[in-house]
């Protein structure tokens, strides 16, 4: 009996150290998405078209909150020709996700960005989320959906979406 008890014992215990490291793993992975996005948000804002490009996918939606859809190739022209210039972009609440090759990070963000058509500079606050895919080496973005909020805007802290490994996680 005491043998049957202690089997179990270090199998729950070999469980729990497994799910550890598997957390972990996940948890140091997810960092390294977020420091892909910083990496991002710094190449937007020094207008950093060569970086840009090697971080985004070539299939890339971008959804910006004025309702305007880029893709790959016409977001790099605007940031390249200076048809938008970034100032500043602060995020906070950021989360990230990491599921089998697809990543996810959802947060808000203070931007400060000017349109070459105007004179003014503009400061909104908006929610995002960014859907990334590991693919060759690389975590790339596919997705990305700003949309306007008002500062102070309620937060729900524990709406992460729920994939199936190996799925695209749906934004929508």
């Amino acid at each position: 009996m005491k043998r049957t008890k202690l089997f179990r014992t270090l199998g729950f215990i070999s469980i729990l150290l497994g799910s550890c490291i598997i957390l972990h793993a996940q948890s140091e992975e997810s960092k390294r998405l977020i420091s892909i996005q910083r990496r991002h948000y710094d190449a937007m804002i020094h207008r950093d078209t060569t970086l840009l490009a090697g971080l985004l996918a070539d299939s890339l939606t971008y959804i910006h909150s004025s309702g305007i859809i880029d893709n790959k190739k016409s977001f790099l022209k605007d940031i390249g020709s200076g048809r938008i210039t970034y100032m500043f972009i602060l995020p906070e609440k950021v989360t990230a996700t990491v599921d089998g090759n697809y990543g996810w990070i959802y947060g808000r963000a203070n931007i400060r960005f000017k349109l070459a058509v105007m004179t003014a500079t503009i400061d909104q606050y908006v929610s995002f989320v960014e859907v990334y895919q590991y693919k060759n080496n690389q975590w790339q973005m596919v997705v990305c959906h700003n949309a306007r909020i008002e500062p102070g805007a309620p937060y729900i802290n524990n709406m992460v979406p729920q994939v199936k490994s190996g799925s695209m996680p749906s934004i929508y």
